[in-house]
């Protein structure tokens, strides 16, 4: 009998017998650390034993609907022009309310054949914020001010029925 030598030997085919015993037990050996990411990653990347997932959740607000009004054209303090179109972003109780008829400042009652009705007087104040600044004064950065300003009075004169507003359009000339 002989004994077999510690290094790898060639197999009558040509092919080292020891070099496929590694290949094979590399191959096992990264199917079982790809297991083990996989089951730990859950845990990592968010997964929850039910234990945590009895945990209570932070409460969301959902939502309102989104009134999109069509563009208009209106004056600057300077001269230029500005064509904006508008959407109300709506409070989750108001998008509610809105199947009911309000009273001043309220929602808007729905109409079917168009939801953008009722909001007249918010396109009034709009035209008021917007038109009292100049193209320099709505470029830029200070158009965020300016709309931060123009939503802190629809907020007020609609009492936060109106969240948000989104320009779907602005155009200066």
């Amino acid at each position: 009998m002989t004994k077999k030598k510690a290094t790898a030997e060639v197999a009558p085919d040509g092919t080292d017998d020891g070099a496929k015993g590694g290949k094979v037990k590399k191959i096992g050996i990264g199917v079982v650390v790809a297991a083990v990411l996989f089951l730990a990653g859950g845990k990592v990347m968010g997964g929850a034993s039910p234990a945590v997932a009895a945990l209570p959740t932070t409460t969301t607000i959902a939502v309102g609907p989104v009134v999109t009004l069509d563009a208009i054209t209106l004056n600057l303090a300077d001269g230029h022009l500005l064509k904006v179109g508008v959407a109300f972003q709506l409070s989750h109780e108001a998008g509610e309310a809105r199947a009911v008829a309000g009273g001043e400042g309220a929602a808007p009652a729905v109409d079917s054949s168009d939801p953008t009705k009722g909001y007249a007087r918010a396109l009034d104040i709009v035209i008021q914020e917007l038109g009292s600044h100049t193209e320099e004064q709505l470029s830029g950065d200070a158009r965020a001010v300016a709309k931060h300003q123009l939503v802190a009075r629809l907020a007020k004169e609609y009492h936060g029925t109106i969240e948000d507003v989104y320009f779907h359009q602005f155009v200066m000339q």
